[in-house]
């Protein structure tokens, strides 16, 4: 599956969860639907996409709200979903 962590935690400190994003703010603005967005709903999606987690139309609004904060919150998210789904 493309765009999925390397590390999925659990993480003990927010520097542990932004390494698994560093590429993410090499990557370009921090504007709200711009790449981070971008990059966050992408993962997000990933992650519940291996974890066999069907997404309704109302879960992808909230994933379109999550991708908004910043990487290293949605890698927690992300690590919580594959770690959920077996997929550490």
């Amino acid at each position: 599956m493309t765009n999925l962590p390397g590390s999925v935690g659990p993480y003990e400190s927010d520097q542990q969860a932004a390494a698994t994003v560093r590429e993410a703010y090499a990557a370009g603005p921090l504007a709200p639907h711009g790449t981070l967005a971008r990059f966050n709903r992408d993962r997000l999606t990933a992650a519940c996409e291996a974890a066999g987690v069907e997404l309704g139309a109302y879960d992808r609004r909230v994933v379109e709200w999550l991708a908004g904060w910043e990487p290293e919150t949605v890698a927690v998210v992300v690590g919580l979903v594959l770690r959920a789904g077996g997929r550490s």
